[in-house]
């Protein structure tokens, strides 16, 4: 099935599942506003980040648990566990692989597609957990080689964990599926709307850029850095001013001692270089 509706539609093409969510899952992430920016719709990809893929494709399956309840954080364990858990089958899974005949790897393949396609059919309709639960089933039946099948089951997932604001397994989600297909641009797409969810304005910055780099004509991406950049830049100013801050304090508390202070000490910048010089005056 192709693209579901407008901003509902979820991925058709291949691709694994994330290691953060039990049954919720992002799918096509909307805008996001940590920033106080809102998404603007990509012309290359789906109409809103939630749109799931609709890449057709053979597809290896993985013997993979359905992921625990994503946590609102990157480094919880539940996704920590999950993605232990997956490596682990991944390893069982290439062998389990070579000794099955052509036969029986397309069907696993063709069960998972037809996993993804209610999974499909759900998140169209709004049913985000239960869509995820077809994807995390995809996943687990999906041959290991089927790599771009599995990437697209993975962003699918991330579509499902945007939609319940599980926005740390979105991440995860989305991780998987590069991994799988370093091209993927909606895996970028949606990682960055959920690292803006989670305020990490530098990380979702850098992969607009990369879908930029990967799609230059693509209308989301350029609207992405252009609202992020300035944002990103005034907090990197405002911590290198809080740091010079608290390095003066530590220098005057030493300096002190001998009668100086760090205003003894100017710094001239070279306008050419960038770089700085350092002068002594009484």
């Amino acid at each position: 099935m192709t693209d579901l509706a407008s901003h509902q539609a979820a991925e058709s093409g291949p691709h694994g599942h994330t290691a953060a969510t039990g049954v919720s899952g992002p799918a096509a992430g909307p805008g996001a506003q940590a920033s106080g920016v809102q998404s603007s719709t990509g012309e290359g990809l789906a109409a809103d980040a939630a749109q799931a893929d609709v890449r057709p494709g053979p597809v290896e399956a993985m013997s993979c648990a359905a992921p625990p309840e994503g946590a609102e954080q990157i480094a919880s364990a539940s996704t920590a566990d999950a993605g232990q858990q997956k490596q682990a089958a991944a390893g069982g899974e290439t062998q389990a692989d070579s000794s099955e005949t052509e036969a029986e790897v397309a069907a696993r393949l063709a069960q998972a597609e037809e996993f993804k396609r209610e999974g499909n059919e759900l998140f169209g309709s709004g049913q985000w957990e239960a869509a995820s639960v077809k994807y995390n089933q995809a996943l687990d039946e999906a041959p290991s080689s089927a790599a771009k099948q599995r990437a697209i089951y993975f962003a699918n997932l991330a579509a499902c964990n945007i939609k319940t604001q599980q926005y740390a397994a979105a991440v995860q989600s989305c991780t998987e599926a590069i991994a799988l297909d370093g091209g993927y641009e909606k895996a970028y797409m949606r990682r960055s709307e959920a690292f803006e969810k989670l305020d990490e304005l530098d990380h979702a910055l850098a992969d607009a850029k990369k879908l930029l780099e990967l799609a230059p004509a693509n209308a989301w991406a350029k609207a992405k850095v252009a609202a992020l950049q300035p944002v990103v830049d005034e907090r990197t100013e405002k911590l290198k001013t809080e740091m010079f801050g608290k390095l003066k304090d530590l220098g005057n508390s030493l300096l002190g001692k001998f009668g100086l202070s760090t205003d003894n000490f100017k710094f001239d910048k070279d306008p050419n270089t960038g770089s700085y010089s350092i002068r002594f005056e009484r």
